[in-house]
Order: structure tokens, then C-alpha cells, then sequence
């Protein structure tokens, strides 16, 4: 994927797309077919801009175009006058670059992961950390995460810090997970348990580690 893979989308743009993707999902509720056909429509344009929008820029620039990027990826559909459907067609577009963003800022965590592990891998260690969010220290008034990868295997696990159901104490959350070290791909496996003692967690965690770099 070529371009800045930092380039930030607007703030404003952010919450219109949030906000297109939540005025499009009541339709369920209250008028399945017309949610259906919004989601056959969003696939469509989703699937021009898989071909159009290799980057985080490139998506900016499709996404001004709004309702028009419907009617290109149909072939000339319906205009947002369609009174069939009464979908908005602005809002079908805004909420399909809404997942292309998703799909783009999950393929550049892959691969930071994938080039974390290799690095590690030059490095002779035998376990990295490859990616994490948030700030130890700060957690759980902040969210925290991080993934460890066994750098021979492949095995992971995810750890996590959240506030317990008071918002007052830390819980700590191991997960089991599986890194692909050619992609970095993640695929989240099962729960090893929570920890609300430091101590415990620690003893988890190494147990783990010793267990899934076996």
C-alpha cells in the first residue's frame, strides 16, 4: 500500500462517517429491507475503493465525492432520490469509506507487526512485543493493550488492562492468540483468565510465556 500509512483523517471526517454508519443502522430495526439493500450497497462501493483507495489519502480523496461513488460502483443505480429504497446514498458512501479506513488501518498494524517480529527475529530474541497501545502506568483510567509473540512460533498472547466494574481497580487480561509471522495477522484465541492481583498476573504471564514458547 503506497502513501503515508500516518496520514490522519480528519476528526470532522471521522464523526460523519461514524455518525452515517449510525443513522444507516435503525433501518434494521425498523425497515430490514431497506437495510439490506443499504448493505448490498455499501459492499459495492466498498469494493471500489478496495480497487481506488490503496491508502489513507487516496480514501480522503474518494470520499468527497459522496453519493457519486454510488452511482459509479452500481453502474448507475439509483440516485438519493430513490423513493423504492429511501436510503440516502451520501450516507451509504460515507459509511462504506468508514470500513475502508477500518481495513486500511488494520492492514498497516499487520504490518508493523510482521516487521516487529522480524525484527526480533534478527535481533536472536526469542520473545517480542509486537505491537501495544496505551500506557501501563496510566491504566485502567486509560486503556492499555499489547500483543507478545513467541518469535520461533508464532504464539501469542494479548494482554490487557480495563477498570474493574467499580471503575476504581485494575483488571488484567490474558488472551491466547495466533501471529502469522509473514502478514502479522492476529487471530484472537481463548481466554486465559483476569487477574485482579499484580502478583498473580505476573506468574500468568510467565507461565504462559514458558507455555506457548514450548
Amino acid at each position: 500500500m503506497a502513501g503515508d500509512a500516518n496520514t490522519a483523517i480528519p476528526a470532522e471526517t471521522l464523526r460523519s462517517w461514524d455518525e452515517a454508519e449510525a443513522r444507516l443502522f435503525p433501518l434494521v430495526m425498523s425497515r430490514p429491507e431497506a437495510y439490506q439493500r443499504a448493505l448490498l450497497l455499501i459492499q459495492d462501493v466498498l469494493g471500489l475503493l478496495r480497487g481506488s483507495a490503496q491508502d489513507i489519502p487516496a480514501l480522503l480523496a474518494e470520499s468527497g465525492r459522496g453519493a457519486a461513488l454510488v452511482t459509479e460502483a452500481t453502474g448507475g443505480g439509483p440516485d438519493d432520490r430513490d423513493f423504492l429504497t429511501g436510503i440516502r446514498l451520501d450516507l451509504v458512501a460515507a459509511a462504506a469509506c468508514a470500513t475502508r479506513y477500518r481495513e486500511l488501518r488494520a492492514a498497516v498494524a499487520d504490518r508493523g507487526r510482521a516487521a516487529a517480529l522480524a525484527d526480533a527475529r534478527a535481533r536472536g530474541e526469542s520473545w517480542a512485543v509486537v505491537e501495544e497501545s496505551g500506557d501501563q502506568a496510566r491504566a485502567p483510567y486509560l486503556p492499555y493493550h499489547r500483543i507478545e509473540a513467541d518469535v520461533a512460533s508464532g504464539r501469542a498472547v494479548i494482554v490487557s488492562i480495563e477498570p474493574d466494574e467499580t471503575l476504581s481497580r485494575a483488571v488484567w487480561r490474558l488472551d491466547e492468540a495466533a501471529l502469522d509471522p509473514a502478514t502479522g495477522r492476529v487471530a484472537v484465541g481463548a481466554e486465559i483468565g483476569s487477574y485482579l492481583d499484580a502478583g498473580q498476573f505476573d506468574d500468568a504471564l510467565a507461565s504462559t510465556r514458558l507455555r506457548l514458547g514450548e
